[in-house]
């Protein structure tokens, strides 16, 4: 933490110091760079006792009325990755996922006005606006599913928020169309981790489920331990398979985590590996 602490304060320093050529610098490359650093970071122990501090600071920028869309994206991001990994209290992650939803629209609309009316959209509207995105809507598109599915998850409990899933869904899809190895394939997992939720007699696709891990492991040629292990949590265990369980969460506890953009993800999934391997006998008997 004393280094964090060197570098708020440096960074603070520079926010300071008058100099607006150094600020704008400064202020892009800490935009730019901060997400790739906690994703190559090997110890989420770490990132998560420092992530609350980061977070302050990225949120004092981002909620200026001057700020970059690319630093709001940036915070819906973080806020999205720090609620979804480490934080267990549902009462805060409705907190953290509602903030970086917000900044995933403010940030959205800033970089391109058509993204403003998204949440006033009715169904019909909001199908005409998906059909008018391309490629270069892929990542503005992602950062806004992953916001709003953060979203959703962390207020289960309403049905009003769970009726927005299928325009989240429906986002997720457009992306797999255009570029569907965007962020190591992240939104193949997603669709997988949807599809699997519930079991096929209340409406759960386990077998297209399937198809999206299988997809997402493909294109990362399996470095995404994460896709291991919800493919293990979600398609597994809903199925009952013990033998697909067991070898997918062996193949994480044993494999090197460190991945291009990938290492602090693969760290985490590694240590729910480990849980689910401790609780398999009991979940399969």
């Amino acid at each position: 933490m004393r280094h964090l602490t060197t570098f708020v304060l440096l960074f603070f320093t520079l926010f300071s110091s008058g100099c607006s050529y150094i600020i704008d610098q400064q202020v892009n490359k800490f935009a730019d760079n901060l997400s790739d650093t906690l994703l190559n970071y090997e110890d989420p122990a770490t990132v998560a006792s420092a992530t609350p501090t980061l977070l302050v600071v990225v949120d004092s920028m981002a909620q200026d009325e001057d700020a970059s869309a690319d630093l709001k994206l940036s915070a819906a991001q973080m806020y999205g990755a720090f609620s979804g990994a480490f934080v267990e209290e549902q009462k805060r992650r409705k907190v953290l996922t509602l903030r970086g939803f917000n900044y995933a629209k403010t940030g959205s609309c800033k970089k391109d006005s058509r993204w403003c009316e998204v949440p006033a959209m009715d169904k019909q509207q909001f199908n005409d606006f998906v059909e008018t995105l391309d490629q270069h809507d892929v990542p503005v598109a992602y950062a806004y599913a992953a916001a709003w599915l953060g979203y959703i998850q962390a207020n289960s409990d309403d049905w009003g928020v769970i009726a927005e899933l299928a325009r989240a869904e429906q986002l997720l899809r457009f992306i797999i169309e255009y570029d569907e190895s965007y962020d190591n394939a992240g939104a193949h997992l997603y669709l997988g981790a949807i599809a699997t939720t519930l079991p096929p007699a209340m409406g759960g696709k386990p077998e297209e489920g399937r198809h999206h891990f299988e997809r997402a492991l493909e294109i990362t040629d399996n470095r995404h331990l994460l896709v291991k292990v919800e493919y293990a949590r979600r398609y597994a265990r809903l199925t009952f398979d013990q033998a697909l369980h067991h070898r997918l969460l062996t193949e994480v506890v044993e494999a090197d985590t460190r991945a291009e953009d990938l290492t602090l993800m693969n760290a985490w999934a590694q240590q729910q590996a480990r849980q689910l391997l401790d609780s398999e006998a009991d979940y399969f008997e």
